[in-house]
């Protein structure tokens, strides 16, 4: 006699279950059907009767016996279960394919993750034992070969909903016998049951074992952190606290032309995060002096006023007249610097956190890492019906949602590195001029040396927005990165829906 193993047997009684389940589900649809003929409808079930004083579920709600709510479990099997009553109730299906395709990121293609392909597998085994069903009646077997595309979706309430193309192979073993590809659509729905609790009295836990009946009633997450404790209370103090390190000095260079406005912000904000708090940092602002003149000059008197309170160093200006190239604008405040030096890309636009400085010192190391965060940048305030204030302050509680902003996924413009590794990585192309580009070429070298690349989101490092503008002499590639991060920046797909709505509704009217 065959002996089941532990797992073998908890595998039974699941498979047990899920047909019960199952069973239970195409119960209360022909119930649901078979009333519906009666003239009840399913939303009334609850309550119906079959003749006077007699009810068709005699247990309510809550009752050990209740059958379960034939309202949900009932409903047929179709893609129409769900009934949006507006655009924000449509639910939205994932592309299948070789990868993922889904709308939820803004980067549409990932990889297909482990849970999905389970599923997959597993509902596919389910509709291979249907075909089969009658393979030996018929002389004929089809075996599953390949997914060549699908589409998924989660209905919170009803279950997942799939479409399926799947590539199979025919093969005829009785008379005349064949082997062919065959292509099928499969609509598949795996509905959710009601919630239910299992209690669980005998526990295998040494810390859970079972009480006497005069021992007070302990509830289970209290036994769970009594044995956590306890069990921490016994590890010996391997590694003793050593006294606190000097923190690296963050040399912060930030090329500037105009935006006086911005970079008032800007130096106030620096000023509460790194001169009052005695962080150990350094700012070089390399100004251009272009047409505007009056920016120039008041650029330059906010840092002769920082200067005068913090000491010259707190602030180093460094000042040209070549037209502006943030490449050329990097490498002039990076002359000043040694090798040993950890240095900052930064710009202008940003809004920083303490935080964000700590991650910039944990994710850099010299000659081993380059860190490239992530920034949360900001949509165009006006399809939000926002205004923005100069104060920086307002940028870091809580603004950080899907409908507010995005997260830069592929600038790499923030950077963090140590002046030899930026050497060693044969610097920023120079010959770069005008929107972009120059910091996708410096990511390009980076991955392809010997550096570990560093990239995390980081919610303290907000891009907040303004406008651009692609000179139509850019490079062609530039161009189109330009109108890309251009189109990025107004809003979220969601923002972009209502507002075409809005405009179709007056055109109609």
């Amino acid at each position: 006699m065959r002996k089941y193993g532990a797992s073998n047997v908890s595998l039974k009684k699941a498979l047990q279950v899920q047909s019960y389940q199952q069973e239970k589900i195409e119960l209360h649809r022909d119930i649901a059907a078979s009333m519906e003929e009666l003239g009840f409808r399913i939303r009334n079930l609850e309550n119906a009767s079959l003749v006077e004083g007699l009810p068709l579920f005699p247990e309510s709600r809550g009752s050990e016996k209740y059958l379960g709510d034939t309202s949900l479990l009932g409903l047929p099997g179709r893609l129409t279960r769900q009934q949006p009553r507006n655009v924000d109730d449509v639910l939205d299906w994932e592309l299948i394919s070789k990868t993922l395709y889904s709308w939820r990121d803004l980067n549409p293609r990932r990889r297909i993750g482990s849970c999905l392909k389970e599923g997959l597998s597993d509902v596919v085994r389910d509709i291979m034992e249907v075909i089969n069903s009658y393979s030996k009646q018929r002389g004929r077997v089809i075996d599953f070969k390949e997914i060549l595309y699908g589409y998924w979706r989660l209905d919170p309430v009803h279950g997942v909903d799939l479409i399926l193309d799947l590539l199979l192979v025919y093969r005829k073993y009785r008379g005349h016998k064949m082997t062919v590809q065959v292509r099928r659509h499969a609509y598949v729905q795996q509905t959710f049951t009601e919630i239910s609790i299992r209690e669980v009295k005998n526990y295998d836990f040494p810390y859970m074992s079972q009480r006497s009946s005069t021992t007070v009633a302990i509830p289970v997450h209290q036994k769970l952190v009594k044995h956590l404790v306890s069990t921490f209370e016994q590890i010996p103090p391997i590694l003793h606290p050593s006294p606190p390190k000097k923190q690296e000095v963050i040399n912060f260079v930030l090329p500037l032309s105009g935006r006086y406005k911005i970079f008032r912000r800007f130096l106030k904000m620096y000023e509460d995060v790194c001169l009052k708090r005695q962080e150990e940092a350094k700012l070089f602002v390399v100004l251009y002096q272009n047409d505007r003149s009056s920016d120039f000059l008041r650029s330059g008197a906010l840092i002769e006023d920082v200067q005068r309170t913090y000491g010259s160093d707190a602030v180093v200006a460094i000042y040209t007249n070549e037209t502006f190239s943030r490449a050329r604008a990097l490498e002039r405040g990076l002359s000043l610097l040694s090798g040993d030096d950890l240095v900052l890309f930064m710009d202008v636009d940003m809004i920083f956190h303490p935080r964000s400085l700590q991650r910039v010192r944990q994710n850099t190391v010299k000659e081993k890492s380059v860190y490239f965060p992530i920034v949360y940048s900001l949509y165009n305030p006006r399809l939000l019906n926002r205004t923005y204030p100069d104060n920086y302050s307002f940028f870091i509680d809580d603004i950080v949602d899907e409908d507010s902003g995005f997260w830069r996924q592929f600038g790499f413009g923030i950077v963090s590195l140590y002046k030899s590794d930026y050497v060693g990585l044969g610097g920023l192309n120079l010959l770069i001029s005008g929107w972009g580009f120059e910091d996708v070429t410096f990511y390009d070298n980076a991955i392809k040396s010997s550096l570990r690349i560093m990239r995390s989101v980081d919610p303290n490092l907000i891009h907040v927005y303004h406008s651009i503008e692609c000179d139509i002499n850019l490079d062609a590639a530039q161009k189109t990165m330009c109108l890309g991060t251009q189109a990025n920046m107004l809003g979220s797909l969601k923002q972009l829906q209502k507002v075409y709505e809005r405009y179709e509704e007056v055109v109609v009217s």
